[in-house]
């Protein structure tokens, strides 16, 4: 007797399931800081999210525009592991705290890595 693949003897395998994948989109300037688009995709239809870091955190070098993607990528990943049915065009504010934290992690990865200050020309 020979097994049909409708045979319900026939275990079926798994169908996998994609992995989430985040893609930096660029950002945007407005008056209350730099808005980052990140495009999720995976299961279901693509979902985009704006994460904000305001003018402030630039201003007063709690940031720094080339560590914002990186930033607003483990945010995102982070609130995406909490909740993977975030909705949508969901905007999140990164917070004070998150920058610090950051700052701090990327201090004891390379703890050699020191915080430069700007020249002041005469």
């Amino acid at each position: 007797m020979h097994s049909t693949p409708s045979d319900p003897a026939i275990p079926k395998r798994p169908v996998p399931v994609r992995p989430l994948s985040i893609r930096y989109m660029g950002f945007a300037c407005t008056s209350a800081g730099r808005a980052y688009r990140l495009r999720v995709e995976g299961p279901g239809d693509p979902r985009e999210f704006t994460l904000m870091i305001l003018n402030g955190a630039f201003e007063s070098r709690q940031a720094r525009f080339q560590d914002a993607p990186e930033l607003c990528f483990a945010r995102l990943q982070r609130e995406l592991a909490i909740n993977a049915e975030l909705p949508d065009g969901s905007e999140l504010v990164i917070t004070p705290g998150e920058l610090d934290e950051y700052r701090d992690a990327q201090l004891k990865k390379s703890p050699d890595r020191k915080t430069r200050t700007l020249r002041t020309w005469p």
